[in-house]
């Protein structure tokens, strides 16, 4: 879709007072779907532009070419048909993509080393076998490693009243699979890890003021581990929207 599409439905969703999430309940789909729609990433199918025509109470034709002239659409359709009768049963070869398209618009896409699934709506979903298995595999390493410290800790050493924090710090240390893996530090959970510290502790030395202090570092964190995704790692969030649910 193009930019001027992307653009007018924007412009036709704020006239008509509704946030993204809004539209999306309307439509019976994602706000993110919604959101790619704006951002020129992905099409509303039929089905979804005849919805949205009612909505706004228009033709079809005012809601996707208002200011295009007869000649202007008539170019456009042809770009387009000339398009499609370069690919061949669905199958399109872009640079360092691959993608499949089957007669009911589900699109299979293969780039950079992710198989993404693009749903009729627009809506993605990635999937790395690879990758999956070895979070698998790292995860259920921990927890055994977990079980055994546990055990060890709370036979040998007479912690039971103790050696419990270990549980309480497996899902903090499994988090650093997920992290290392979209490359984003928010994903690790710090407050597991403060948690675990804090209870230790307080159980071990009777240190639970002032301790408790602890967790104020958790906001700083996330401050500080956004900032660095976003502007050293150089992710985004798939759900982000640029207009945060501006105008109701």
């Amino acid at each position: 879709m193009n930019i001027e599409i992307a653009n007018r439905l924007q412009k036709l969703r704020k006239e008509n007072g509704y946030s993204q999430e809004e539209l999306a309940d309307k439509l019976g789909i994602s706000r993110q779907a919604v959101s790619k729609w704006e951002r020129a990433e992905s099409s509303p199918d039929t089905d979804n532009l005849i919805i949205l025509a009612r909505l706004y109470n228009m033709s079809l034709d005012e809601l996707l070419y208002d200011n295009e002239s007869d000649e202007e659409i008539r170019e456009r359709i042809k770009d387009k048909e000339e398009t499609k009768s370069e690919s061949k049963d669905g199958i399109n070869v872009n640079g360092s993509s691959i993608s499949l398209t089957d007669d009911e618009g589900q699109t299979v896409k293969i780039e950079d080393g992710h198989i993404k699934f693009i749903n009729p709506d627009g809506t993605e979903e990635k999937f790395n076998k690879k990758h999956k298995a070895i979070v698998a595999a790292i995860d259920g390493a921990i927890f055994f490693a977990t079980l055994i410290a546990y055990i060890l800790w709370s036979t040998l050493g007479n912690a039971w009243h103790i050696s419990w924090v270990l549980w309480v710090l497996m899902p903090a240390v499994m988090s650093i699979a997920e992290a290392i893996q979209y490359k984003q530090l928010s994903k690790f959970v710090y407050p597991l890890l403060i948690a675990a510290i804090y209870c230790f502790i307080g159980m071990q030395y009777g240190l639970w003021h002032p301790y408790w202090f602890l967790f104020l570092s958790i906001p700083v964190y996330y401050i500080v581990a956004n900032l660095l995704d976003v502007y050293v790692f150089k992710t985004k969030e798939e759900d982000d929207d640029d207009d945060d649910k501006d105008d109701k």
